[in-house]
C-alpha cells in the first residue's frame, strides 16, 4: 500500500502544477492562493475529523503555525510564481531536486559524510538536469508559455526558494509531531494560519487586493486545492505504511508526471522541448540515486 500512496502523491502534485498553469492563464497568483488554500485545508480537515488528537499542546500549535507560514506561505507562493514564470515542466524538477541536493552538499561539507560512487553519479545527474533546464533554448522555441521578459533568469531562484521552504517546513513540523503525533492536524493548522495571513493582507493592502480577480479559468484553482490536500494526505499515508527509502524516490518522481501531462494538456501554453524532457528525466534520476544512497 505504501507504493500506491506514494504514486498517488506524485500524481497529485504533478497534476496540481498543470491545473495551476491553466488557471494562471487569465488569473493572478493571489487568486490562486486564495482559492486553493481553503480547498486544501477542507480536504485535510475532513480527514482530520476522523482522527482528532486527544490532547494538543500550545507549543505544538505554534510550531505547526510556523511550519505553515514557511511551507504554505513562502514555499507554495514561490512554487506557484515559478510555475507562472517558467512553466511547470521546468519549475517542478528544480524544486524537487533542491532538497536532496542541499542535503547531500550539507552532509559532505558539514558532517564529513562519505562520498560514494552512487552519490557522485546522482549529483552529476542532478547538475546535468538543472543545466539542461536553465540553459538557453534554440531559436525554435522558448521554454515557457510566452511570459518571458528581460531579466527573467532571476525566476529560477523561485523553485529553489520553494524547495528550501518546503524542506524547512517539514523539519519544523516534525518537531510539532513529536508532541502531537497527528501530521494531518498540523497541516490543517498551518494552512489555516496562512489563509488568515493572506486574508488580512488582501483586506488591508490595496495593492494586493487589486490583484485579486476571478476571470475565466479560476475554477482550475479549486482542482489545485483538492490535489494539494490529497497529495499531502497521500504523503503521510505513504510514510506511515512504508520506508522513506522506498516511497521517497517515488514521490520525487512527480516531474515525470508533469512532463507527461504537459505534453497532453498544455500544448498551447508551454513549449515542451527535448531539452526540457531530458532535464526533467536527469533530475529525477539524480534525486532517486541520492535518496537511495542516503538510505
Amino acid at each position: 500500500m505504501s507504493v500506491f500512496y506514494a504514486v498517488a502523491a506524485a500524481c497529485s502534485f504533478g497534476t496540481l502544477a498543470i491545473a495551476v498553469t491553466r488557471g494562471l492563464r487569465n488569473n493572478s497568483l493571489m487568486t490562486a492562493l486564495l482559492v486553493s488554500l481553503p480547498v486544501g485545508a477542507c480536504v485535510t480537515g475532513i480527514f482530520t475529523l476522523f482522527d482528532m488528537p486527544s490532547q494538543v499542546s500550545v507549543r505544538a500549535v505554534g510550531i505547526f503555525v510556523a511550519a505553515g507560514i514557511i511551507g504554505e506561505g513562502i514555499g507554495r507562493t514561490s512554487f506557484l510564481a515559478a510555475v507562472s514564470r517558467l512553466g511547470p515542466s521546468i519549475a517542478t524538477p528544480i524544486q524537487t531536486a533542491t532538497y536532496p541536493a542541499l542535503a547531500l552538499l550539507g552532509g559532505v561539507v558539514l558532517f564529513s559524510e562519505s562520498v560514494t560512487g552512487w552519490r557522485i553519479l546522482g549529483a552529476a545527474s542532478i547538475a546535468g538536469g538543472i543545466w539542461a533546464l536553465v540553459g538557453k533554448e534554440s531559436s525554435s522555441g522558448a521554454p515557457s508559455s510566452g511570459r518571458w521578459r528581460k531579466g527573467w533568469r532571476w525566476a529560477y531562484l523561485l523553485p529553489v526558494a520553494g524547495g528550501i521552504a518546503f524542506a524547512a517546513s517539514d523539519l519544523i513540523r516534525k518537531q510539532g509531531v513529536i508532541e502531537t503525533p497527528h501530521p494531518a492536524f498540523g497541516a490543517v493548522v498551518g494552512t489555516v494560519a496562512m489563509m488568515v495571513v493572506w486574508t488580512v493582507a488582501v483586506v488591508s493592502v490595496p495593492r494586493i487586493r487589486a490583484h485579486v480577480s476571478f476571470a475565466h479559468g479560476w475554477q482550475w484553482f479549486l482542482l489545485a486545492g483538492l490535489l494539494a490536500g490529497f497529495g499531502v494526505l497521500s504523503v503521510f499515508k505513504a510514510l506511515e505504511a512504508g520506508d522513506v527509502s522506498v516511497v521517497g524516490p517515488i514521490i520525487m518522481a512527480q516531474p515525470l508526471v508533469v512532463v507527461l501531462l504537459s505534453a497532453l494538456f498544455l500544448r498551447g501554453l508551454e513549449i515542451l522541448t527535448r531539452r526540457i524532457v531530458t532535464g526533467a528525466v536527469l533530475t529525477v534520476l539524480g534525486v532517486i540515486l541520492v535518496s537511495l544512497s542516503s538510505g
